[in-house]
C-alpha cells in the first residue's frame, strides 16, 4: 500500500430553504395570507355593489339607458376594485400606479375573456340558470386567475437597507 486513501471532495450544496407545504420560497416576495384574500373577496364585493348601485342611480335617477350608463359603472367598480386591492387587500403602497394599473388593466381583460367563455359553455351546455352561473363563473375565474395575478402585481417591496 502506497499510503492512506483520499477521496476527493465537492463542497456539498445546500438544498433551497423550504417554505411552507414543501415548496421552495417565491423569489419575488412573500405568497398572500388568507387575510389577504379576504381582504380582496371583500373588496371584491363593494365594487359590485358600488357597480350596480351606479348603475341603478345612472338609469333610475338620472334616466340614462341600461346600455349609455354600463359603461361608467363598470368603470367605478374597476377603479374601486384595484385601488381597494392595491391599498386595502394587498398593501401596496407603492406609487407604482401607471405600471400596476397597466398590468391591472390586462388581468381585467383576461378575467373578462374567462367569464365570457365559462359562462357561455355553462348556460349553453348546461342546464344552470344563468344567475348560478355569473357569479360561479365569476368565482372560479377570481380564484383561479385573476387573485393569483394580482398578488403578482400588488407586493409590498422589500424596504431598501
Amino acid at each position: 500500500m502506497d499510503g492512506p486513501v483520499t477521496l476527493a471532495t465537492t463542497p456539498m450544496s445546500h438544498p433551497p430553504p423550504v417554505g411552507r407545504r414543501g415548496t421552495a420560497p417565491d423569489a419575488a416576495g412573500p405568497r398572500p395570507s388568507r387575510a389577504t384574500f379576504v381582504r380582496s373577496a371583500v373588496v371584491g364585493l363593494v365594487s359590485t355593489a358600488a357597480d350596480v348601485g351606479a348603475l341603478a342611480w345612472l338609469v333610475d335617477g338620472v334616466g340614462l339607458s341600461a346600455a349609455d350608463a354600463n359603461a361608467p359603472a363598470l368603470l367605478l367598480g374597476v377603479l374601486l376594485q384595484y385601488l381597494g386591492n392595491k391599498h386595502a387587500a394587498f398593501a401596496d403602497h407603492a406609487p407604482d400606479h401607471l405600471r400596476q394599473g397597466a398590468l391591472f388593466a390586462l388581468v381585467e381583460a383576461g378575467a373578462l375573456l374567462w367569464n365570457a367563455m365559462g359562462f357561455n359553455l355553462l348556460v349553453t351546455r348546461t342546464d344552470l340558470p344563468f344567475w348560478i352561473a355569473r357569479p360561479l363563473v365569476t368565482f372560479v375565474v377570481y380564484v383561479l386567475f385573476s387573485y393569483p395575478l394580482w398578488a403578482r402585481i400588488f407586493r409590498p417591496r422589500a424596504a431598501s437597507c
